[in-house]
């Protein structure tokens, strides 16, 4: 199990959650494909919540929305996890490496009561996905990407919007798996 947090970072903008299967639409290698590419991200800027699904093709994305600068997924299964995005960090974890072990244990003793319903439920189909900088749209991509794997299934999101830990402020998207919680 991958314990490394890989962080994407940009100038800011929304973060983009999307099966493998799907990324080749994102990247659009022809000029016809890069154009299609181009319009979804811009319907990116359409989404104002703080995460909204987005059709693609035939299947959707999640679109992070706001004006994110960091974000990762943490998790030590692939039946549920947290897509973490930052608010700020403190400078104790600008000089020294914030852990995957810190964030995730604090995160795993929450209260579940604590997160709200954002009333989206993700289908995963493909258990390959990639969160992304959604400017990294075509085939020359800038900036770094996180890969992760979660089940097939469908995935409620609930969300924390601040949650102050150790001098740092993040939002919390916390993907559960009906399957597991006996939930259709």
């Amino acid at each position: 199990m991958n314990r490394e947090i890989t962080w994407i970072e940009c100038d800011g903008g929304p973060h983009i959650l999307i099966e493998s299967k799907y990324l080749k639409i994102w990247k659009g290698r022809t000029e016809e494909e890069y154009q299609k590419a181009k319009e979804y991200y811009e319907e990116t800027a359409l989404i104002d919540d703080y995460i909204g699904e987005l059709n693609i093709g035939t299947g959707k994305c999640l679109v992070i929305s706001d004006d994110i600068t960091s974000s990762t997924w943490l998790s030590d299964n692939n039946t549920s996890g947290f897509l973490v995005v930052v608010n700020y960090i403190s400078d104790d974890y600008i000089d020294e490496e914030i852990t995957f072990d810190t964030l995730f244990n604090e995160f795993c003793k929450i209260p579940e009561e604590q997160f709200a319903d954002t009333n989206l439920i993700y289908r995963v189909t493909d258990e390959e996905l990639y969160l992304f900088a959604a400017c990294d749209f075509g085939s020359e991509w800038l900036y770094n990407y996180c890969k992760l794997n979660l089940l097939s299934g469908d995935y409620r999101i609930k969300m924390i919007e601040e949650y102050i830990f150790d001098d740092s402020s993040f939002r919390l998207f916390k993907f559960s798996n009906l399957m597991n919680q006996g939930e259709k």
